[in-house]
């Protein structure tokens, strides 16, 4: 065999097992929102299958480690394998893990295991919890409980109380570490705890309103059933809420362990000390409320509850003791009215007497004030015509003025027209004088004005017809013209 022949088998191999075994029988692919839960067919045996439910790579076995998303060559002779959901934990969510694998707690009573760094070592509830996101847990090894988490609204605190740790002393509330009610309260917000460690209540703070729906019933001193409907404003600071809640366990029973037993008490006592008419009566019964705040106030702040009031809003006696102290106040109130209305009379008469003066006064001022308005018109009036004759005679004044200006202008214009007419005159004489010399005289000025006027069809031929016959019959004024001694005038008109 030639090494072509050694390279030609090596390349076909290759081809096979990457092309054909690799690429095709083992290729697995991982897809968003899943894992891959390897089972390996060979190696050693799990030691412990009892408590070990998933084993370290190269045993036989579920294996600890998932593969994420992606592609993966996986050889289906050494390992099985299957997909499963990851962990998804909403904005609002936790997520309690229990392990289902590695050795139990060594303390029994220890139900929470804080996991180390191998997280498959120890069986039982993990502390904490996982927060919002996605995650990657073997779900062979453990098992996740999807659940909402603790949300505390404006106006609530959180009272926590812890499952697990050392009590504290008696009476005491718990610190961090240990179990019970703990003395810290959170605020609004949202928590990521575990409800297996932890228990938070939502309490509401503020002031509550209570009102019996039973009267409170009670014998006077003199012997009379009383029957009394109270009504109390208390509520809650954030600091007393852990002593209140464990003290009485939650916020309903603080109303029927306090504020019931309390009024029902403090009515009996207090209102025994009265007698039947002076709970009806202002002072007495003043007091009595007084001292009923008082004392609901001061029992329910040695157990951290505010008393905002207390208040008694109806005392329901017999008939035969209400009934003639009714009437005495009725009679009372009557007279009162009468003699709140004498003096109402008496004052709308006053009244009546005071508008009579008032309307008076008022014509009085309408009076005057017309005279005055008639003074002020009338002298108005004399003022606008003496200005309006002052106006006139200005008027005419300035119209006096005009005229003059107007005869100078003419006068003016007039003595310019006529110089103007005169030196143009002038000036035309001038320059028909100057014209004559110009041209020789008078003679030779009125021969240059009829040649002038002469038609521009007029024509003149002048034909030569010998020595001496031209020159004799020439006018006297055309003899100094210049050639016309060889010149005869024929004829005109051709």
């Amino acid at each position: 065999m030639n090494k072509y022949s050694l390279f030609a088998i090596v390349f076909l191999a290759l081809f096979g097992y990457l092309g054909v075994w690799q690429w095709t029988v083992c290729r697995v692919y991982v897809p968003p929102g899943e894992m891959l839960v390897l089972t390996s067919r060979f190696g050693d045996e799990n030691p412990d299958t009892e408590n070990l439910r998933v084993v370290d790579e190269g045993k036989r076995g579920i294996q600890k480690k998932v593969l994420g998303e992606g592609r993966y060559f996986v050889n289906p002779l050494l390992y099985e394998y299957r997909r499963a959901p990851v962990i998804s934990i909403g904005n609002d969510e936790i997520g309690v893990i229990r392990s289902q694998t590695g050795q139990p707690p060594e303390d029994r009573l220890q139900f929470l295991v804080e996991p180390s760094e191998d997280i498959y070592a120890r069986k039982g509830v993990w502390r904490h919890v996982l927060t919002p996101g996605l995650w990657r847990y073997n779900p062979d090894a453990f098992q996740v409980e999807v659940l909402k988490a603790v949300k505390i609204l404006p106006g609530f605190v959180g009272c926590v109380t812890a499952m697990s740790g050392q009590p504290p002393a008696p009476g005491k509330l718990a610190r961090r570490g240990q179990s019970g009610v703990q003395e810290h309260v959170l605020q609004p917000g949202v928590y990521y705890a575990n409800p297996k460690a932890v228990r938070i209540d939502s309490v509401e703070i503020g002031y509550r309103e209570f009102s019996p729906t039973e009267a409170v019933t009670f014998f006077s001193k003199d012997g009379f059933n009383i029957q009394l409907e109270v009504t109390v404003v208390w509520g809650l600071k954030p600091g007393s809420v852990p002593s209140v809640i464990m003290h009485f366990g939650n916020v309903d029973e603080i109303v029927h362990k306090v504020i019931v037993p309390q009024v029902e008490s403090i009515c009996r006592i207090e209102g025994s000390k009265y007698g039947a008419k002076e709970l009806l009566e202002g002072d007495s019964r003043e007091q009595f409320q007084e001292k009923f705040r008082q004392l609901l106030t001061k029992v329910c702040e040695e157990k951290q509850i505010t008393v905002r009031l207390g208040l008694v809003r109806s005392i329901d006696v017999p008939m035969d003791i209400r009934q003639p102290i009714q009437m005495a106040r009725i009679a009372v109130e009557e007279r009162r009215t009468k003699e709140e209305q004498q003096a109402t009379q008496a004052s709308v008469n006053q009244l009546a007497e005071l508008q009579s003066d008032v309307e008076k006064g008022v014509r009085e001022v309408a009076a005057g004030t017309e005279k005055a308005v008639a003074e002020v018109r009338a002298d108005g009036e004399k003022q606008v015509a003496t200005l309006q004759a002052e106006q006139l005679v200005a008027v005419a004044a300035i119209e006096k003025q005009v005229a003059e200006l107007e005869a100078q202008r003419t006068l003016l214009l007039g003595q310019a027209e006529a110089t103007v007419t005169q030196l143009a005159r002038e000036a035309a004489a001038d320059a028909l004088k100057q014209n004559v010399d110009a041209i020789g005289g008078a003679a030779a000025y009125s021969n240059y004005q009829f040649a002038n006027k002469l038609s521009s069809s007029f024509n003149v031929f002048i034909r030569y017809a010998g020595p001496g016959t031209f020159w004799t019959d020439l006018p006297a004024g055309a003899k100094n013209l210049s050639g016309m001694a060889d010149l005869k005038v024929l004829d005109a008109a051709k």
